[in-house]
């Protein structure tokens, strides 16, 4: 009987000391997210249209519209001289 108590007060010492550690992790866990939390509401502040918007305006950027298009734009990674045709001296035949 006696060592039978002895094993159940053990038994419920290292359930309290497991319940401990439990509820140190569950805290740290809560501290976790909301720091998550706050990292996401800061990405989302500094990298949202509208904060793009602000900055671009502060930058004198014009937002242009889709369906403005500008035709004397040069082809992208091409230099100028070649784009000039060249002329091709004689004949290919008779």
């Amino acid at each position: 009987m006696f060592f039978s108590l002895i094993g159940n007060l053990y038994t419920n010492m290292q359930i309290n000391e497991v319940s401990k550690n439990l509820s140190i992790v569950n805290k740290d866990i809560v501290e976790l997210q909301i720091i998550k939390d706050q990292t996401f509401n800061l990405y989302q502040e500094k990298f949202s249209i509208q904060n793009i918007e602000k900055i671009s305006a502060s930058l004198n950027y014009e937002k242009l519209d889709v369906y403005i298009v500008n035709k004397n734009l040069s082809s992208p990674y091409k230099l100028d001289s070649e784009l000039v045709q060249v002329n091709i001296l004689g004949s290919l035949g008779k």
